[in-house]
């Protein structure tokens, strides 16, 4: 049971860390590719999404993780303040985007949520009229990465994930 936690936790990290260096690292080519060459999608068995825990992984790392640590800093906070979607929602719809794009099982997007939310698929529409500055994504995916900066992940997850990221920077930056 303790190596099975353990091992979930890194995961959490695995997760926190990629996404953190991610977007920092501006990536120029187009396709998602890891150091091993492929986007990740091999069944779901070896991929990067079942490395960082899946969907309930991913979730739990925002929820417990990253969402705290990055609403306790007052400039990101400030874009969270009026939402017209709650928290869970776009925590979940986070989370099913990243777990799909790193090659879980997730739908990719429009999925409905047990709360009847609909997840969106444009982060032009998600994003528009908040005015996001590149300066802010930058800082909200490195306030990621210090969060889980206590555990271990590797480059090649690193990498995967800063793919998948960079390719939303644009929908959500300056909206």
């Amino acid at each position: 049971m303790t190596t099975a936690l353990s091992t979930y936790r890194k995961s959490l990290a695995a997760f926190a860390i990629a996404a953190g260096l991610a977007v920092a690292t501006v990536v120029t080519t187009s396709p998602a590719v890891s150091a091993a060459g492929s986007d990740g999608r091999d069944g779901g068995q070896n991929g990067v999404a079942a490395r960082l825990g899946g969907f309930p992984g991913i979730l739990s790392f925002l929820e417990n993780l990253a969402v705290p640590a990055l609403l306790s800093d007052p400039e990101i906070a400030s874009f969270f303040t009026n939402l017209t979607e709650t928290p869970d929602d776009i925590e979940q719809c986070l989370a099913m985007l990243l777990d799909h794009d790193l090659g879980g099982s997730s739908p990719h997007n429009g999925a409905i949520l047990k709360d009847g939310h609909q997840c969106r698929s444009s982060m032009s529409n998600i994003h528009r009229g908040l005015n996001i500055p590149d300066r802010v994504v930058d800082k909200f995916i490195a306030i990621v990465g210090q969060t889980a900066a206590q555990a271990g992940v590797a480059a090649s997850d690193i990498q995967a994930v800063a793919d998948v990221l960079n390719r939303y920077r644009g929908g959500v930056r300056d909206k």
